[in-house]
């Protein structure tokens, strides 16, 4: 068949569309592949996103109300794990912290015995202690936190007063002490009377290493701490200044309802500095003090002071029936110190 020139052109327009179609086609395949191919980078990079998200977020335990974050595994308690938004850091409370510390309440009177499986360090006091007061014992012991503050509590008050005459004449007991003199007191005063000068084994806070008993011996003799002030008015220094050691009165007069022992001011107990000073000002036993800082969970209202240009923020986070720790968030540029209460948790100090 003989082709027309116009046929000819005709069949070259066509082949140029073709041809036009054939690239239009490859370029929205190409397109269409780039597309997906960025949906499914972007898709990636959520996902990447959400669980890193998930990752950081706290987590509440339904079991104990406390905010969790990723998976811990600790085996002594404090332990730092990792550092949270608004400089938050994240540690570990274990359960075994809940009968330890310098806050922990042993009383009969709420049934909180001494644990006695505490591995505490005991200091002797003799051929260790300064010069500042006297002890009326070679055998006398306190625990290593408490023998710190007791020199330096008479340590101030030997340079203040130039008097070394304060005797520290009970301190650590072991069961076996405690069971002695319990039963001597039950002998002489009466089973009624003898058990509330005495605590019961176990229940005695001398167990502990926080606690001791004193009294003033010069130009040998003896006086109690409750009347010496009336023989030298400089003895009543200890009643004015044992809280700025970290040092209360244990049973004061007025308050055996509460601890269950009658008026000792004799006994001091170290509860920590900044705790003791709050007690003195609002006369609160620890009794009382503990059971206000219940009202102050650690997810919640903190108790908030202050103490000699020291700032003290304290709570309490309490453990759940079989929860063996607890993570919680604590302020990064703070110092924090755990204490148990000898019962169901532990009180958190935060200090700046």
């Amino acid at each position: 068949m003989n082709r027309r020139p116009d046929m000819d052109a005709h069949f070259a327009e066509k082949r140029r569309q073709y041809v036009r179609k054939k690239k239009s086609k490859t370029k929205g395949i190409l397109l269409a592949l780039m597309c997906i191919a960025i949906a499914v980078v972007w898709t990636f990079i959520g996902v990447a996103i959400y669980q890193l998200s998930k990752f950081n977020d706290p987590v509440v335990d339904t079991a104990t109300g406390t905010e969790d974050v990723s998976p811990v595994s600790t085996t002594e308690a404090p332990i730092e794990t990792t550092t949270a938004p608004n400089n938050q850091t994240l540690v570990t409370v274990e359960r075994a912290q809940v009968t330890r510390g310098s806050l922990i309440l042993v009383s009969e009177l709420v049934d909180r015995a001494f644990d006695f499986e505490q591995e505490e360090e005991l200091v002797t006091l003799y051929g260790n202690k300064s010069k500042s007061y006297k002890i009326s014992s070679t055998a006398i012991k306190l625990n290593r936190e408490t023998f710190d503050a007791v020199e330096a509590m008479f340590n101030a008050y030997k340079a203040e007063t130039g008097n070394g005459d304060y005797q520290i004449t009970q301190a650590h007991r072991t069961l076996e002490e405690q069971t002695s003199i319990y039963d001597s007191y039950k002998e002489t005063y009466g089973e009624e009377q003898g058990t509330m000068l005495a605590a019961r084994p176990g229940y005695s806070e001398h167990h502990s290493g926080y606690a001791f008993d004193m009294n003033v011996y010069a130009g040998g003799q003896g006086y109690s701490l409750g009347t010496a002030h009336e023989v030298n008015p400089i003895y009543g220094w200890i009643y004015d200044h044992a809280d700025e050691y970290g040092f209360v009165v244990r049973y004061p007069e007025g308050k055996t309802a509460v601890t269950g022992i009658t008026n000792e001011p004799w006994h001091f107990r170290y509860v920590g500095k900044g705790h003791a000073s709050y007690m003195k000002e609002h006369d609160l036993v620890l009794e009382e003090y503990v059971a206000l800082l219940y009202k102050y969970p650690h997810d919640g209202e903190h108790l908030e002071f202050e103490y000699d240009g020291v700032k003290y923020e304290v709570s309490f986070v309490m453990f759940g029936k079989d929860v063996d720790s607890i993570d919680i968030y604590v302020n990064a540029d703070k110092t924090y110190i755990f204490s148990g209460e000898n019962s169901d948790g532990v009180i958190i100090t935060q200090i700046s």
